[in-house]
């Protein structure tokens, strides 16, 4: 009996506690209504500006209370989650990181310029910063804008994949399309966070969210060590892959 008792007290306070990070999603809802609307009446081209400019000072102040609050609520969902204690593995896929254009992972600088010497499809770029690029090409049938090998300890450890913009689709959906490609290879990611409130009508709003970092978007799949391949959206608005060596990363940090 005692124990039922502790079981319904915990089961109210959960219910509770949802309950209140939920009123932070209704908030911003609502704000994201009024931001929209500002939005569009600053479209209207026979706005004088005046009329524009006291538009603009809503629609600043109106974003900054939004992110605030979500700042608000994913704090609140952070701690409602530290009260069920329930640990759940992450899929994982049963293979080793796979090579990128058969380039073996720790190769040296010299080993990675030699196995893709004979790619007529690359342009070698020269950069300052130890990272080893190339322009052009395509990844899984998509083309690539550039491509940039890293190294840690003069053993290659990642590869991150920029990929062009396509004109015939939003950056949303070449990242799904993408993301559905990946997902045929490798199954069901271990992480997955990339799904927006329904209040975020355009790609503009979504791109800003992403730019200032108020909402997660990406893809991610682990690999035997804890080597991964993550699909995301970068704050140019271009889908990125990376591809990263767990082990080599922590002595390249």
């Amino acid at each position: 009996m005692k124990n039922l008792l502790i079981i319904l007290v915990l089961a109210i306070l959960t219910a509770v506690i949802a309950e209140d990070c939920a009123k932070y999603k209704k908030q911003i809802d609502s704000m994201m209504v009024e931001f929209n609307s500002v939005k569009n009446k600053m479209c209207d081209p026979g706005i004088d500006r005046n009329r524009y400019d006291d538009l603009n000072s809503i629609y600043t102040e109106t974003w900054q209370e939004i992110v605030e609050v979500q700042r608000i609520q994913k704090k609140c969902l952070e701690s409602q989650k530290k009260t069920v204690k329930v640990k759940v593995e992450p899929n994982r896929v049963n293979s080793a990181l796979p090579e990128l254009m058969k380039v073996k992972w720790s190769s040296s600088r010299i080993k990675v310029k030699e196995a893709l010497r004979n790619r007529k499809d690359l342009k070698y770029v020269e950069t300052e910063d130890g990272i080893l690029e190339y322009h052009n090409g395509t990844y899984l049938g998509y083309n690539a804008e550039r491509w940039q090998f890293s190294f840690a300890e003069k053993k290659l450890y990642a590869c991150q994949i920029v990929l062009k913009n396509d004109p015939k689709l939003s950056v949303f959906k070449l990242y799904d399309k993408v993301n559905a490609d990946l997902a045929k290879l490798y199954g069901k990611p271990a992480y997955e966070k990339n799904k927006f409130p329904s209040s975020y009508k355009s790609d503009s709003i979504k791109l800003t969210a992403l730019k200032n970092g108020s909402v997660p978007f990406y893809s991610k799949w682990l690999f035997k060590n804890d080597d991964m391949i993550r699909i995301g959206v970068n704050e140019n608005g271009n889908v990125m892959i990376t591809y990263l060596v767990e082990k080599l990363y922590k002595k390249a940090k």
